[in-house]
């Protein structure tokens, strides 16, 4: 009797050793899958943060530089050239506005 006690205590053991074996490898295995897929999410953000960094001082510069060819004001008349002009310095000025949250990037008022 005792015997037979012992030998479905060992069953039981060992079945359950098993499962619970089964279920870490399979958790183990998510968390590889999971720390996988952090490991891409980064590198992305890190590409994203770069890529809005390099956009940012390039909208920036075009700002400047337009600012720089108009230093007299000539394209801002009321003409088709300086009206078109006027256009693209707002769209920069509006696009500067909404990727810089730095205060290097805004234009300063007069």
């Amino acid at each position: 009797m005792i015997e037979n006690i012992l030998i479905i205590s060992v069953i039981i053991t060992t079945l359950t050793s098993v499962i619970a074996i089964w279920f870490l490898i399979k958790a183990l295995s998510r968390i590889d899958n999971l720390e996988q897929q952090l490991t891409l999410s980064e590198e992305n953000n890190l590409l994203l943060n770069n890529w809005l960094v390099d956009f940012r001082t390039l909208i920036f510069n075009v700002y400047k530089k337009l600012k720089s060819v108009d230093e007299r004001g000539i394209f801002e008349k009321d003409d088709d050239v300086g009206f078109a002009f006027s256009e693209l310095l707002e769209i920069i000025k509006e696009c500067n506005r909404r990727i810089s949250d730095d205060d290097n990037y805004k234009e300063k008022k007069n």
